[in-house]
């Protein structure tokens, strides 16, 4: 079985890469060099699997955004159209859903999609361009916060709880729903090969979401230390710097963790979503326990020089 990965050399994509291989697939990297090349379509032919997982997460403006995140999921979508691929799978964003009302009621793919900021509406537009594609059979998972090896969002989470300290952008009590990085894959991967995946939009979390309090102390732990110094930066101090993030953005064309668009998603207290369908549906359960998951996704920092 062949898949086509886009994005295949950043942090899901070099992920869905090993998972695939280690099942015996042979996997075609996409990277992006390729979709400024002649050959990108002829690397999406005779794909049993498309896996569409570029894109980005922060761009300086809106419109940097809608390029990487729609205008190319568009071209994929053309590219496995002619290509008469078996099947495309779709990696959004739980932000295209937007939050959910407590940490007791998670968002389910019923609700009608709320996206708070740029990101999450390009994630949903890429969607609508999806679904509206009814003769290419395609399947959208939506990951909550993903974490593990080769991801850089989270290690300045690490970087601070190994201090034994904890730096929230005024949403220490903000509850979160997230997965490590391996069992996103593993979602991919049922996607890939169940019949009953086809037409579907799947959420893919672990069963217990958190706060960003606990997640720090939770980090602290497997660097050998207890959070010792825990701080709420003010609200209107984190909106002062992301206008300043937003300028820099603007003048280096590199927008960095602090800008207006991500402090928008620390604003809504319940980040929180319900894997129940892909779970009854796929018969997907996470594997990986956050201890382990962050213990390894730390090993792996050190292992890299990263920390």
């Amino acid at each position: 079985m062949l898949v086509a990965i886009t994005g295949a050399n950043g942090f899901i994509g070099r992920n869905l890469t090993r998972h695939f291989e280690r099942e015996g697939w042979t996997v075609q990297s996409i990277v992006r060099r390729d979709f400024e090349r002649d050959f990108f379509d002829r690397k999406l032919f005779k794909a049993d699997v498309v896996v569409h997982a570029a894109g980005a997460t922060r761009a300086p403006t809106r419109s940097k955004l809608v390029a990487s995140n729609v205008l190319l999921t568009a071209r994929v979508l053309d590219a496995a159209r002619r290509g008469k691929v078996g099947r495309l799978i779709f990696i959004s964003s739980q932000a295209a859903a937007g939050p959910s009302t407590s940490a007791d009621r998670p968002v389910s793919e019923d609700a009608n999609p709320a996206p708070v900021e740029s990101y999450g509406r390009s994630k949903l537009h890429a969607e609508q361009l999806i679904r509206e594609a009814t003769d290419v059979p395609s399947v959208i998972l939506r990951p909550a916060a993903v974490y593990g090896p080769y991801d850089r969002d989270f290690i300045s989470m690490f970087r601070l709880a190994r201090r034994g300290l904890a730096m929230h952008p005024a949403n220490r009590d903000q509850w979160i729903s997230i997965v490590h990085v391996d069992d996103l894959a593993r979602s991919v991967l049922l996607a890939s090969t169940r019949r009953e995946a086809i037409g579907g939009t799947f959420f893919v979390a672990n069963d217990r979401p958190m706060q960003w309090r606990d997640l720090f102390h939770e980090a602290a732990l497997v660097t050998g230390r207890q959070i010792r110094t825990d701080i709420e930066v003010p609200a209107w101090l984190v909106r002062a710097g992301a206008l300043a993030g937003d300028v820099v953005a603007r003048i280096t064309g590199r927008a960095g963790l602090l800008t207006s668009g991500k402090v928008a998603l620390t604003q809504p207290p319940y980040w929180v979503c319900s894997a129940e369908r892909i779970r009854r549906t796929l018969g997907f359960a996470p594997l990986t326990n956050l201890q382990d998951g962050l213990a390894e996704t730390y090993r792996w920092y050190l292992a890299q020089g990263w920390l």
